[in-house]
Formats: structure tokens, C-alpha cells, sequence
């Protein structure tokens, strides 16, 4: 059942007359789906729909590949090697390609800049992607490389990958290395192991970036505040170590901000809102997406599946944090000029207010 007894102010009963009467009219299963998306967008909440329980496509699927380097056109009149990504096919010494390398052909078909070279990627015959590489734009003296391609999860990994390095190599150059940075991908368990890992390389700060920006959710808030709100209690010394160890060890007691955006959802909102109610520290970013509700997943009779939210999450002055969007104590926000530019505002006005946190202890 919706947990609001209330249906969130929609009138249920007329909801159900005015969507039962298109029932008579419906071909499939898809029209059937979105009659139902349509009556339940009627409640204005999240982590709801229906999906499935079609016949689905016929046939094999084509499937994109990706040979583990980007491609960019030049002034030649070809594409050439752009950012190899670490750990992909081409990331190895034996590889013989290189960025800045010419791509002339790819499975024996002339590549030229502007053609879509996606479809030479997509429809291919066999396992291994065949390019014609040269370190000229000329076919006179190039050779063939063969690559097993890289999966769609694979360069999703290599690319988020890229991502975290770039923000961690900001923090270090504006913070002049005073200032750890890590990122939370998910607010799952294997997120969780991370983030502990993290925060020990980071122990040695005496300030720390979360970022929790572009996180789904999960259930691990009470996890990651359980161990941010430690308090030091003791220390251990060995005789010539030069080091305090703190107990507890997993814990960070310098100053934080977390960083949030409008694709932090779900528990990617409670951890943000719970930071800022336990006081410890700013929130930086835009407001997040709004969408804070406990659900479940049901099988109907036609296989498909139906999300319905049995529980809702209130802070503790009783607010509703469904459509509510957790506010930022600063605000910062990315436009499309500086993403352009591969500049992160965020990430700065982040660093901005540890630096001035920082100032303000040494001073008092």
C-alpha cells in the first residue's frame, strides 16, 4: 500500500474512473504499462512505476563495443587516438597504439572524421575490433591493431574512474595537499568498503571533500554517519613511531563539507540532510533531487514488475523529505561553460570553505 493514507492529495477513486475507461482500448502490454505510469504520476512521488511483463524485442540486440581509447577528429581529415583509458585494451605496453596515433580504417572499412564510426563499433563480425593505426595520416607504412573490445560496464568504470582522479588531483593543487577528497559512487556495500578504505588514505589530512554528487542511493547513511560522527577519545603512541594513532581509527577529525547535486537521490539525500542536522559540517552544491521514499517491488500477473512505497523518511522536526530536496548551506552550482572548459565551480567553493574553516582554527 502507498504509505500516505492520503495519496499525497490526489483523489484516488477518480484517478481509477478516469484511467479504468481507456482499458477497453489498449493493444499491448506497453500501452497497458503507460496507462498505469500515467494514473500513478498522478501521486507525485518517486521510486514508483510499472515496468515489463511485455513480449519485448524479437531477435538478437546490437550491442555497442568500445575499443578502450577515445577518438578525435583532426584537421587531416581523420580521427585520431584520443585519452586511452587505464586498464582498458589499449592500455597495455604490447598495444602498439598511442594518443595522438591516426585511426584509418576500422574492420577493413575506411574511416574518415565526421563518419559515424559508432556503427563500425556496434555491427561487427567476430569478437575483436580490427584498426588500421599509423603515427600519419597516411596508409603507406601503417599497421593493424586487434582489440578485444571493452564492455559497457567496463567503460563506465573506466570513465567514472578518470573522474574521481581528476576531482582528487583539483583538491590537492587548490588545497596546496592539505586537503583529502573522496567520492561516494553509491550508498551500497561495496561503496561502503571504499569509502573506509578512502578514508584512511586520507587520514592524514586536515580536511576532507565528500562527494556524494551523481549518487542513486542505496542504504548506508547510518553506516557513513555512525563513523563520521566519531569522537576522539584516546590515542596510541609507539616509542619511536612520531605518530598518534586515534582511536577510533575510523573516523576523521578535521573539518568536512559534503557535496551534493540534483543527482543525489534517495539515501544520496538522507546522508547529506543527516550531515547537516548532526552538525558536522557544510553541505555544498544545489538543492538535491527530492526524492526520499522506502519502497518495494511486486509481481503482477502479467510479469511485469510494480514499485509501490510502503514507508516514508521525515527528518527530526517532522519534515516530509519526499519532494523536499535537501538545501546546501553554500551554493554552488556547474554551469555548461565551465563543464565545457573542464572546470568544476563546485569542487572550488568545496575547497573555499575548508580553506576558510582551516584559517579560522588556527586563529582561535
Amino acid at each position: 500500500r502507498f504509505y500516505d493514507a492520503k495519496m499525497h492529495g490526489a483523489d484516488w477513486n477518480a484517478a481509477k474512473a478516469m484511467y479504468g475507461a481507456l482499458l477497453d482500448h489498449i493493444v499491448d502490454a506497453d500501452e497497458l504499462n503507460t496507462v498505469m505510469n500515467q494514473m500513478i504520476g498522478e501521486l507525485n512521488a518517486s521510486h514508483t512505476g510499472v515496468s515489463g511483463g511485455g513480449g519485448g524485442r524479437e531477435g538478437p540486440q546490437a550491442q555497442t563495443r568500445y575499443p578502450g581509447f577515445e577518438l578525435e577528429p583532426d584537421a587531416a581529415g581523420f580521427y585520431r587516438v584520443g585519452h586511452i583509458w587505464k586498464g582498458g585494451p589499449a592500455d597495455f605496453e604490447y598495444v602498439k597504439i598511442h594518443e595522438g596515433d591516426y585511426i584509418l580504417a576500422v574492420n577493413e572499412q575506411d574511416l574518415k572524421s565526421g563518419d559515424n564510426y559508432w556503427r563500425h563499433l556496434t555491427l561487427v563480425p567476430g569478437r575483436k575490433l580490427h584498426f588500421l593505426v599509423n603515427s600519419k595520416p597516411v596508409k603507406d607504412g601503417a599497421w593493424t591493431v586487434s582489440l578485444e573490445p571493452m564492455a559497457g560496464s567496463a567503460y563506465t568504470d573506466a570513465q567514472y574512474t578518470k573522474w574521481v582522479e581528476d576531482r582528487r588531483a583539483m583538491v590537492d593543487k587548490l588545497s596546496g595537499g592539505e586537503i583529502g577528497y573522496l567520492h561516494i559512487r553509491a550508498m551500497n556495500a561495496p561503496s561502503l568498503r571504499q569509502f573506509t578504505l578512502d578514508l584512511a588514505k586520507n587520514r592524514t589530512k586536515k580536511a576532507l571533500v565528500i562527494d556524494q554528487r551523481f549518487n542513486g542511493g542505496g542504504g548506508i547513511d547510518q553506516e557513513l554517519l555512525s563513523i563520521l560522527v566519531g569522537v576522539k577519545y584516546q590515542y596510541t603512541r609507539g616509542r619511536d613511531a612520531g605518530l598518534d594513532v586515534p582511536r577510533p581509527l575510523e573516523a576523521f577529525y578535521g573539518p568536512m563539507v559534503v557535496m551534493q547535486n540534483e543527482r543525489s537521490a534517495s539515501d544520496a539525500e538522507m546522508f547529506p540532510q543527516g550531515f547537516k542536522d548532526l552538525k558536522l559540517g557544510q553541505t555544498v552544491g544545489v538543492p538535491t533531487m527530492g526524492a526520499v521514499i522506502g519502497t518495494g517491488s511486486y509481481t503482477l500477473a502479467n510479469g511485469a514488475s510494480i514499485r509501490t512505497p510502503g514507508s516514508g523518511v521525515w527528518t527530526a522536526r517532522g519534515e516530509n523529505m519526499e519532494n523536499f530536496g535537501v538545501q546546501p548551506d553554500v551554493y554552488a552550482d556547474n554551469t555548461p561553460e565551465e563543464f565545457v572548459k573542464g572546470r568544476d565551480a563546485q569542487i572550488e567553493k568545496a575547497v573555499e570553505v575548508l580553506k576558510a574553516e582551516l584559517a579560522k582554527r588556527k586563529t582561535t
